[in-house]
């Protein structure tokens, strides 16, 4: 049976971009400078506003994160329409997801927006890549087992690739508000559970 990526190695893109909201790191204190009157209202969009991206997103790391049952495919045929089905879901969900990420709004944090931008070019290359993968997977000959060898694995290679995709969000790793926010964003915390953080 041909080998195929780990669906969680395609998560892997996802992470440090979700360690810029602080999905999976625990801030403690204030959202606000001591002192500050604006402390409650501050922190109450803010967490509303991280739970919204955290929400957008949480069926693509579900989908992304649950792999098609390989061992228990009894032909070739049902191999590769296991694979495709998932590449399907995949492509979907990453699509969902940029719809909703677009209903977010502005960020109340500064930093946040960019956060957004950066999170939404990253599911638009998930989205291709999968789009991409699913046509060539669709077209692997199941009859001819040399094809089936070949070509499923190298369909299916580029999603590997997505792995080792640079993180474009370094210099917002550090953003304390957004991590806090987090902190208590119900969706950044199923998020957080999800990719075992």
């Amino acid at each position: 049976m041909p080998a195929v990526p780990r669906p969680v190695l395609l998560l892997t893109v996802l992470v440090p971009l979700l360690l810029t909201l602080g999905c999976t790191t625990t801030v403690s204190g204030s959202a606000s400078p001591a002192g500050s009157t604006q402390a409650t209202t501050t922190t109450v969009d803010s967490v509303q506003w991280v739970d919204g991206v955290c929400g957008a997103l949480l069926p693509f790391v579900r989908t992304a994160g649950t792999p098609p049952q390989l061992t228990t495919a009894t032909d070739p045929t049902a191999l590769v329409k296991s694979i495709s089905d998932y590449l399907a879901k995949g492509a979907g969900a990453a699509d969902s997801a940029i719809t909703a990420m677009a209903r977010v709004g502005r960020s109340p944090v500064a930093g946040g927006d960019e956060v957004v931008t950066r999170l939404t070019g990253t599911l638009t290359t998930f989205r291709t890549s999968f789009q991409n993968a699913k046509a060539q997977v669709d077209a692997v000959d199941t009859t001819d087992r040399q094809a089936l060898a070949t070509e499923l694995p190298k369909a299916v290679e580029p999603l590997q690739q997505l792995s080792s995709m640079p993180d474009p969000t370094v210099d917002l790793q550090t953003n304390p508000e957004l991590q806090r926010a987090s902190a208590q964003a119900p969706n950044c915390q199923q998020i957080k559970l999800q990719i075992g953080g």
